[in-house]
């Protein structure tokens, strides 16, 4: 956990905000989330492919990463998260609103 130095408006604001909703796997086939219609399907050997990212394989742990991006795109968070898919922010986003 980060604290910030300085506690801008900003940072007041998203620490003040609710906690990211939660993403489950149903079967141990689907990740889901009630806060989006995005998905993940397993594809089998630790594979899972997410719907906004047609065409690529991940683990679960990076699928999650999707999933959250998918559930809170306007999140400063996706400045982290979206590297570790191998996007920019704004590709994350822009794919995210694409499919939406």
């Amino acid at each position: 956990m980060s604290i910030p130095q300085i506690w801008t408006r900003d940072v007041w604001a998203r620490a003040a905000a609710p906690a990211l909703p939660s993403v489950e796997v149903i079967d141990g086939r689907w990740m889901v989330s009630a806060a989006t219609e995005h998905h993940a399907d397993y594809a089998g050997q630790d594979t899972w492919t997410v719907d906004w990212l047609p065409g690529r394989q991940f683990n679960e742990k990076l699928a999650r990463t999707a999933m959250w991006i998918a559930i809170a795109p306007s999140w400063p968070e996706v400045e982290r998260w979206a590297p570790a898919l191998g996007l920019t922010p704004t590709e994350a986003r822009s794919y995210v609103a694409e499919v939406a």
